[in-house]
């Protein structure tokens, strides 16, 4: 691949629609350069911040969309994920490991994002929702273009 190749993609607020993004995040990953591990890891993190604008951000609201665009690049891949709702402020989410919070139900997709990608931004867009940025490297040691392990 010599540029980047971008997808996107534009769903209602429904859950059932989740695995049709989660499938072209990891897709997306391979024409990155992603092995099928880290390609996976991609996608759950795309799907978590899919699922965040649908519950969370768009409250379940099928009248309102997400917005999703795929970037891969070689070695690297940026997915935006953009719900229609009222924003929140990052910096007042509880700790989802917090002994607190340990048992609760919801909480812990932010967690996971940043655990399945290298950079994980947020900016809320008046009156236009919030857009979170994912972004994730190909590591030193991952199949390089040919499919073989790079030393």
């Amino acid at each position: 691949m010599a540029s980047a190749t971008t997808v996107k993609l534009v769903i209602s607020s429904e859950v059932r629609l989740v695995d049709v993004v989660h499938s072209a995040s990891e897709t997306m990953a391979g024409i990155a350069g992603f092995d099928e591990d880290q390609s996976l890891n991609v996608g759950l993190a795309v799907r978590e911040a899919v699922i965040n604008a649908i519950v969370h951000g768009n409250k379940r609201d099928p009248s309102r969309r997400v917005d999703v665009v795929l970037k891969a690049r070689p070695r690297s891949i940026t997915a935006q994920v953009r719900d229609q709702g009222s924003g929140f402020d990052i910096d007042a989410m509880q700790d989802p490991t917090s002994e607190a919070n340990i048992l609760n139900t919801s909480g812990r997709g932010i967690l996971m994002m940043r655990a399945f990608v290298d950079d994980v931004g947020f900016k809320y867009r008046e009156g236009r929702g919030t857009e979170v940025t994912l972004k994730a490297r190909l590591k030193r040691g991952r199949r390089d273009d040919n499919g073989g392990s790079e030393r």
